[in-house]
């Protein structure tokens, strides 16, 4: 007797994302101009529309980094030992389907061509003209709903629960069986938004600190909404720029686990919620305040600018980074209308430039001899000036905020010998972060470390508390 042949779906069965997608996210990286065309020409043709991704793009998938399921790939192993035929037929463009099913050894490929869209009806269809009754399908949504019921049922995984309820024409039923739960990607959303970044955008608070006793009770209140809809439109940004960058964060050693890269959030579910959070946070900027509004349009379009283009750049990549920061600086003083000093805007950009470079050293560090880090601008030789140039802007970065402590003692601070002190204990963060940084021992984003490492905390704890106590003065005096 004939053994039953398994055939199994590509996109969200055998692997966790859309490939037609990730081209998508990769033609609006390289070629808006490309993107445009593919979704015009995917209204009335979308075979077409995939084929003419595949043909630009598909060279960036590949295979080996893909992010496989493990309970399929187990079963497709399990049906080679047990003697049976394993295909794999998809919608997503043949040539793609072919090359990711020869690097696992399937028997038989099939996919999307220029006018057949082989999804669905379509699919069931051709595996009825194929193997008539006799095969067993692995898929995961209502799109494989035919095709189950076209065959002997199978196996679904993260599918919609109706799937294990479905019966042919005749009223018998479909026996598919659950290969896993249905996950929610509200987790991998979270940790997607990087919600530990959002300690950067306390910086809004930098100039109302400043001007702390003259602020009004409003002003808090405006305050706290600024926070909150700039750091919803950033981690937008850091979604639109991991979908940039799908294809080179799976060849990083840590990079490849993110959420979109490893699979776990699809990038649909991602669209959707940055087409809905970036129109919502600009329009609450703009009722905030019209010059706060037009700030975060401007960092809107610089990130853009870095995701597109300007983050492949070396040097160009660190400089922009380091005025992404300035802006929040600039935002928060919109907010409350009080202009920012130049002496601060270069402490804030000499700072978070010589964090910048401290990331990008972190990673070169961790390169092997004559190779470059994905998709930036640096190769293993860069580590020396990366490590001179970051530690030197460190440098510079405390001399500014003495500077503007000392040209500032009377509207600022009250003491200089308090600018001292907390000028001292930056430094002190600075020169450690450099010397644990040059050894290695450094391995996450310096934001993390700077939140996450105690001593490096304390110190910048006692730093804010010094110039705090000065700031504050007023304010807890005449209270006693």
């Amino acid at each position: 007797m004939t053994k039953p042949t398994l055939v199994v779906d590509l996109d969200g069965t055998l692997i966790r994302n859309d490939l037609t997608f990730e081209l998508l996210a990769l033609s609006a990286r390289w070629n808006p101009f490309l993107f445009l065309c593919a979704l015009v020409k995917a209204l009335t043709d979308r075979a077409g529309a995939k084929r003419l991704l595949a043909i630009r793009f598909g060279r960036f998938v590949n295979p080996v980094e893909l992010p496989y399921q493990p309970e399929i790939l187990a079963l497709v192993e399990s049906y080679k030992q047990q003697g049976h035929q394993v295909e794999l037929v998809s919608g997503s463009d043949e040539s793609l389907v072919r090359r990711i099913g020869h690097y696992l050894g399937i028997d038989f490929c099939k996919g999307s061509t220029p006018g057949i869209n082989l999804t669905a009806a379509r699919k069931a269809e051709f595996l009825k003209a194929r193997h008539g009754g006799e095969f067993i399908y692995a898929g995961n949504s209502k799109a494989d709903f035919a095709v189950w019921r076209a065959g002997q049922g199978g196996y679904a995984i993260n599918a919609p629960n109706r799937s294990y309820h479905l019966k042919r024409a005749d009223g018998s039923a479909v026996q598919v069986e659950k290969l896993a739960y249905r996950r929610s990607e509200i987790p991998a959303l979270i940790e997607g938004l990087r919600l530990h970044q959002w300690a950067k955008n306390l910086l809004i608070f930098v100039v109302p600190a400043i001007q702390i006793t003259h602020l009004r009770p409003i002003d808090f209140l405006l305050l706290i909404s600024a926070f909150l809809c700039f750091s919803c439109l950033a981690s937008a940004t850091y979604l639109i720029n991991d979908l940039f960058d799908i294809q080179d964060d799976r060849q990083h050693r840590s990079k490849a686990s993110r959420p979109l890269a490893s699979g776990r959030l699809s990038v649909v579910f991602a669209l959707w919620f940055v087409a809905l959070v970036i129109p919502a946070a600009v329009c609450i900027a703009f009722l905030i305040s019209a010059a706060f509004g037009w700030a975060c349009l401007a960092y809107l379009a610089v990130t853009l600018a870095y995701s597109l283009g300007v983050k492949r750049v070396a040097v160009a990549d660190v400089c922009t980074l380091a005025g992404l920061f300035s802006a929040r600086v600039v935002a928060g003083a919109f907010v409350v209308n009080y202009p920012p000093s130049g002496w601060l805007l270069t402490f804030i950009g000499c700072f978070f430039l010589s964090l910048a470079i401290g990331k990008r050293f972190i990673e070169v560090r961790s390169l092997d001899p004559n190779t470059s880090v994905a998709g930036r601008g640096y190769v293993a030789g860069d580590s020396v000036p990366l490590l001179a140039v970051g530690s030197a802007m460190g440098a510079v970065a405390v001399l500014a905020m003495l500077m503007y402590g000392m040209s500032s003692s009377v509207s600022v601070f009250r003491s200089e010998t308090v600018v001292l002190i907390g000028s001292a204990f930056l430094l002190a963060w600075v020169l450690r972060f450099w010397l644990l940084a040059g050894r290695g021992e450094v391995t996450d984003d310096p934001v993390i470390y700077a939140v996450k490492d105690k001593a490096s905390l304390s110190l910048l704890m006692i730093t804010a508390c010094t110039f705090a106590y000065d700031l504050t003065g007023p304010l807890w005096q005449n209270a006693l």
